[in-house]
């Protein structure tokens, strides 16, 4: 099922920007999000970030991704959310 997604536009934790699914308890408000599109995976989503913040990651409760041995950590999640 598609699931609509969005990236915080303030950077947090290592300057990272932290990319959310509709619903996620985590999300920012209206005016500290971007609005990425509809995808199936939470993958699609944080490449998609990635083209307005490098350093996009999923957030760790609602775009976890999982990382498979002959890949970089450059999908994993976000460690922490900031307080």
């Amino acid at each position: 099922m598609e699931l609509y997604y969005y990236v915080d536009k303030h950077a947090g934790y290592n300057d990272n920007h932290v990319v959310h699914a509709k619903g996620c308890p985590f999300l920012p408000g209206v005016d500290g999000r971007r609005f990425l599109g509809t995808f199936y995976t939470a993958n699609a989503a944080i490449q998609q970030a990635r083209k307005f913040y490098a350093t996009a990651l999923g957030c760790e409760h609602c775009c976890p991704v999982t990382i498979k041995k002959n890949l970089n950590h450059t999908n994993s999640v976000a460690l922490k959310h900031m307080a």
